[in-house]
């Protein structure tokens, strides 16, 4: 038998993606983990390959107009494929605006924030117009220009190059921006929702490249949520605004809930947009994701009400429970209730009926197990620094004790790693949940897990910096536990199926329904303070 280049045995090796995995891989093409996954299917070339040469033929290179994005199935790549090689370059054109708009595609195609199949790439695409002049194609110019640097990108100018291309229509757009928003067209939907769009991008142009955040909370809290909150719920209803809608409500979730504000999304007709939205032509969009978000909505506006509280009490003791402490008493049992209700529907059936391969779960729910556990540690923090303002007062809050905490805790480090490595959620969903993590760390391994996570972040986002800086400072205030390891096995045991003992005693939740919200939250107290 010949042993070399001449010997008849087939030639096997790992895709890019098992190989980045460091899972066996079955060698067809595609093979079973990408076709299970739905991601592109990419083996090494060892030799090359005429076949696969793409001859453009001259007159018909492509143009703005005429522009489309490229394959669809880059929308499930896994971000553990990082490298440049693992993207697929477009042919070298001559307008070098063209290859940004592919990466933007990459970009998108890497960054999903909701877990849902839609992509909002070909939405934008057609809003944009791909005119030269837009300032919602010059935002997604800059993000492209951006994300090739990030990729070390080929087929690119250098890149000083391309970093000065990004800042130049980062710039442009927000010039472009301002005037539009200066000189207004009564009526214009497409207007408003080029203006929706830009700000979000420009605002992720930030996170990119910003170590303080500054920017982001700029764009964010004073460019995409006044817009949103100024088109006013009817129009998110439906079309490009509801589109919107969609992509942007966790954004503003998130930030509310990491600064600690007050958000119009607590305001009565936003609450009754979000339960509504996902009925009629549009219920089969609906995911247990947007459940838990409308409960987190009232989560912050919990905080934001209890800190006005803490305020006063400290100001001026109240020696007997005044109506507004019992309230928030009250409604802080109801939501922690509705998120036993949410477990017991959607996440703990989840963790049940989950294979041994953790990468076939679906990444929308894994993203809202992940919040899950960020969000009631976060409601239990609402009390937990400040509880000697209430037991004077006779009233005990829904406390977690500390093993549960720490139990949610690693459920965030095991299952955001997992997100990480096998789903093309974006990096930035999970800088909410490790900041609630990062602040109830009590090991040094936990601590290493988080700062590594944040690392990794940071390729792709600079705000990540910011966290981890916070973070060292909250490490330093707060002392270390000895090292352990039984809370690690329980939420290992979480991300492969093991069922983990209930977080909340069943009896808090016998009269709410499975899945029926509104019975748990619709007494809460919905206006603004």
């Amino acid at each position: 038998m010949f042993v070399g280049p001449f010997d008849g045995r087939k030639k096997k090796s790992r895709c890019q993606a098992c190989s980045t995995s460091h899972l066996k891989c079955s060698g067809q093409m595609p093979c079973s983990h990408c076709e299970r996954r739905r991601i592109a299917c990419i083996f090494p070339s060892t030799q090359k390959d005429n076949s696969r040469i793409i001859l453009v033929d001259r007159g018909k290179q492509k143009t703005p107009a005429t522009f489309k994005s490229p394959n669809r199935e880059r929308r499930k790549q896994s971000p553990s494929t990082s490298s440049a090689s693992a993207v697929s370059p477009p042919s070298r054109l001559l307008d070098n605006k063209l290859s940004f708009l592919y990466y933007f595609d990459v970009f998108v195609g890497r960054n999903n924030f909701t877990g849902k199949e839609r992509s909002l790439v070909d939405e934008v695409k057609q809003l944009s117009g791909l005119h030269s002049g837009s300032y919602l194609m010059d935002a997604m110019v800059s993000l492209g220009a951006i994300q090739a640097v990030k990729l070390n990108a080929s087929d690119v100018p250098s890149r000083n190059e391309c970093l000065a291309t990004a800042l130049e229509y980062y710039s442009k757009s927000i010039i472009g921006l301002r005037d539009s928003i200066n000189s207004p067209r009564k009526g214009d939907d497409n207007l408003h929702n080029t203006v929706l769009w830009t700000t979000l991008f420009l605002g992720l142009f930030e996170l990119i490249n910003d170590e303080t955040g500054d920017g982001w909370q700029q764009h964010m809290t004073h460019g995409t949520a006044k817009a949103l909150e100024a088109s006013g719920p009817v129009k998110c209803r439906a079309g490009p605004s509801r589109k919107f809608f969609v992509q942007a409500r966790i954004f503003e979730v998130s930030r509310t809930i990491l600064g600690n504000e007050s958000t119009f999304l607590t305001q009565p007709e936003w609450m009754d947009l979000s339960r509504r939205m996902w009925t009629g032509e549009h219920g089969d969009e609906w995911h247990p994701l947007d459940s838990l978000l409308d409960i987190m909505v009232m989560v912050s506006n919990l905080r934001v009400r209890t800190a006005k509280f803490i305020e006063i009490q400290e100001k001026s003791p109240d020696k007997e429970p005044t109506p507004e402490a019992q309230s928030i008493c009250s409604d802080a049992v109801t939501l922690r209730e509705a998120l036993s209700s949410w477990y017991s529907s959607y996440a703990q059936p989840a963790a049940k009926s989950a294979t041994h391969i953790p990468d076939e779960e679906d990444a929308s729910l894994l993203l809202s197990r992940i919040f899950f556990a960020a969000i009631s540690i976060y409601l239990s923090g609402i009390f937990d620094y400040e509880i000697s303002h209430w037991h004077p007062l006779g009233l005990i809050p829904p406390t977690l004790d500390e093993k549960t905490v720490q139990t949610h805790t690693n459920t965030i480090l095991g299952l955001s790693t997992l997100a990480l490595d096998t789903t093309n959620l974006s990096p930035l969903l999970f800088l909410f949940p490790l900041t609630i993590a990062g602040a109830r760390s009590r090991t040094q391994w936990q601590r290493d897990w988080i700062a590594k996570l944040l690392s990794r972040i940071g390729i792709g986002f600079a705000v990540a910096t910011a966290i981890a800086t916070e973070l060292s400072y909250v490490w330093e205030i707060f002392g270390l536990e000895p090292d352990g390891d039984e809370n690690a096995l329980e939420v290992f045991g979480e991300m492969y199926g093991a069922p983990m003992a209930p977080l909340i005693p069943v009896a808090t939740t016998e009269y709410i329904q499975a899945g029926d919200f509104d019975l748990a939250i619709n007494g809460l107290d919905l206006e603004p303070r």
